[in-house]
C-alpha cells in the first residue's frame, strides 16, 4: 500500500510538471506574438509620430519689409492665434482667417508664432529695413549723370556701392544718403581716379605789433583779407591778383622770420586723398592722473590718460569742380605751462601739468595754389620783477631807493598761412640728378684727380653673345 501510494504521488508531481511547461510555451509563444506584431506596426507608429510633430511645428519663413511700407502675407490654413516678438519693430494683425497683415515700424528684425486650425504652428521671420529701392530712385534723379550707384539695405545701416566719376560725386550721394535715411551709411564706391590733395601749412607765432601791421597791410591792398580775424571780404571770389597778394605777404613773413620778428613753430607738408583726413602733431605726450572708481571695496584707482601737446593739423580736402578744393581744417597749438596746477590729497601734495591750448576750427573753398591765413589766437604774458636791498628797501619813504620794479607785458598772436595743391603721379620714374653719378677708382681720384668717375660705354653693336 505504502508502495502505490509512492506511486501516486510521482504521477502527479509529473503531471504538474507537465501542466507548467505548457504553460510556459504558451506565454513564450505569446510574446513572440507580441514582438513580431510590434516590429511590423513600429514603423508607422513612428513615421505617425513625427508626422504630428511636423504638422505641430510647421514651417519656418521669412519676409523683408521696408521701413514703413506694409505687406499682405497669405497662409493656406487658417490662422486662430498670433504672437508677435517685438511689437515695436512690425506690426502683424490678422485681417482674415488666411490673411495677415505687416507693417514695418523700426529698422531691426523679430518673429511671428501662428497658430492653426488644424493644430499647426508656423515661424515668420520679419526684418524690416531701410527702403533702397526709394533711395536709389531719389538718387538717379538728383545725379543723373551716375547710373552705376546701388543702394542697398544693411541692417541698421544704407551701403552705397557702385563705380563713381569722382570724389564730389561720392560726397554727393553719402549726402542725400544721410539726409534720406538719418542713419549710418556704408562708402564702398570706388571712382576710376580720386585726386590727392598736397597742404602746404605755416604755424607762426608773431608779436601783436607786427600782426598789426601785417594786418593793416593787407587790408591796404586790392585783395581785402584780415589776417588778424581769419576772415577773408571774398573767400570764395578770389580776384586775379589774389595769388600776387599772398605770394608779397609769403615774401614779409619770410622776412620778418628771419629777422626774428616772428617764431615758426611748424612748416608741415602733408598729403591725403581727396575725402580723407590727414593729420600732422609736432610734440609729445603727457599724462594726466584721472581718479576712477575701482566698484568693490569702493575706493579710488588712479589712471594715467594720455594727452598730446605741440603744433597739431587735422585737415580733410575734397576736390571739386573746374579745380576748387574743399577744405576742412582743425590747426591746433598747445604747450605744457612751466608751473603746474597744485592738488593736496590724503595729506600729500601732487603738481600736475597744465596745458595751454590755442586752436582753431573752419572750412573753406578755394583754388589750386592760393592760400588763406587763420589768426586772431592771441596769448597775453604779463610778467612784474621786483629788486630790492634786504631791509633798507622796507624803510617808509626813502625804501623807495632800494628798489627798483620793472613791468613786462607780451602779447603774441598765432598765425596759421594754408596753401593746398593738386597733385597727380607723375607716370614714369623720377630722374635724380645723381642718378649719372658715378665713383671714382682709386686710380681716378689719387692720379687724374677726377671726383667723378668715367661711365663704363656700351657696346651696341656687338650685343649680346
Amino acid at each position: 500500500m505504502v508502495l502505490k501510494s509512492l506511486g501516486v504521488r510521482q504521477c502527479a508531481s509529473n503531471l504538474d510538471w507537465v501542466i507548467k511547461m505548457k504553460k510556459l510555451n504558451q506565454i513564450g509563444f505569446c510574446l513572440g506574438l507580441i514582438s513580431s506584431i510590434w516590429l511590423l506596426l513600429a514603423p508607422n507608429f513612428l513615421l505617425a509620430a513625427d508626422a504630428l510633430v511636423s504638422k505641430n511645428v510647421g514651417t519656418v519663413s521669412s519676409i523683408e519689409i521696408s521701413l514703413g511700407k506694409s505687406r499682405l502675407y497669405k497662409y493656406p490654413n487658417p490662422i486662430t492665434r498670433i504672437s508677435v516678438g517685438d511689437s515695436a519693430i512690425a506690426d502683424v494683425m490678422v485681417v482674415s482667417p488666411n490673411q495677415i497683415y505687416l507693417l514695418g515700424k523700426k529698422v531691426g528684425s523679430t518673429n511671428v508664432f501662428l497658430w492653426h486650425a488644424d493644430g499647426g504652428l508656423s515661424t515668420l521671420d520679419v526684418a524690416v529695413g531701410v527702403d533702397a529701392a526709394a533711395l536709389q530712385s531719389l538718387l538717379a534723379k538728383l545725379i543723373p549723370s551716375e547710373k552705376n550707384i546701388r543702394a542697398t539695405s544693411a541692417g541698421e545701416s544704407l551701403a552705397l556701392t557702385g563705380q563713381v566719376s569722382d570724389a564730389m560725386k561720392v560726397q554727393q550721394a553719402i549726402q542725400i544718403a544721410q539726409e534720406y535715411t538719418g542713419k549710418k551709411v556704408l562708402n564702398m564706391m570706388t571712382t576710376d581716379n580720386l585726386p590727392q590733395v598736397l597742404i602746404e601749412v605755416k604755424i607762426a607765432e608773431i608779436d601783436k605789433t607786427v600782426a598789426d601791421q601785417l594786418g593793416l597791410q593787407l587790408q591796404g591792398s586790392s585783395f581785402s583779407f584780415n589776417m588778424l580775424n581769419g576772415v577773408a571780404s571774398t573767400p570764395l571770389g578770389f580776384a586775379a591778383n589774389a595769388a600776387a597778394t599772398i605770394g608779397s605777404t609769403d615774401a614779409w613773413l619770410q622776412a620778418q622770420i628771419n629777422s626774428g620778428a616772428i617764431k615758426l613753430l611748424a612748416e608741415p607738408n602733408i598729403m591725403a586723398i581727396s575725402g580723407q583726413e590727414g593729420e600732422f602733431l609736432s610734440g609729445g605726450i603727457v599724462f594726466l592722473p584721472v581718479p576712477q572708481s575701482s566698484g568693490t571695496g569702493g575706493g579710488a584707482v588712479i589712471t594715467l590718460q594720455p594727452q598730446n601737446y605741440g603744433v597739431g593739423v587735422k585737415f580733410t580736402p575734397t576736390v571739386l569742380t573746374e579745380g576748387r578744393i574743399n577744405l576742412k581744417l582743425s590747426p591746433q597749438v598747445s604747450e605744457v605751462l612751466t608751473q603746474g596746477i597744485s592738488v593736496t590729497a590724503g595729506g600729500s601734495t601732487t603738481v600736475l601739468p597744465a596745458i595751454t591750448t590755442r586752436q582753431a576750427s573752419t572750412t573753406v573753398q578755394l583754388y589750386d595754389g592760393q592760400s588763406f591765413a587763420i589768426g586772431g589766437l592771441i596769448q597775453n604774458n604779463i610778467a612784474e620783477v621786483i629788486s630790492a636791498f634786504p631791509g633798507l628797501a622796507n624803510v617808509p619813504v626813502i625804501g623807495a631807493l632800494f628798489r627798483s620794479s620793472s613791468f613786462n607785458a607780451n602779447r603774441s598772436e598765432l598765425l596759421i598761412v594754408v596753401t593746398p595743391h593738386i597733385v597727380q603721379p607723375v607716370p614714369n620714374k623720377i630722374t635724380l640728378p645723381t642718378d649719372r653719378f658715378v665713383q671714382p677708382t682709386q686710380t681716378e681720384f689719387f692720379v687724374n684727380g677726377q671726383v667723378e668717375g668715367t661711365k663704363p660705354s656700351t657696346n651696341v653693336e656687338g650685343g649680346a653673345k
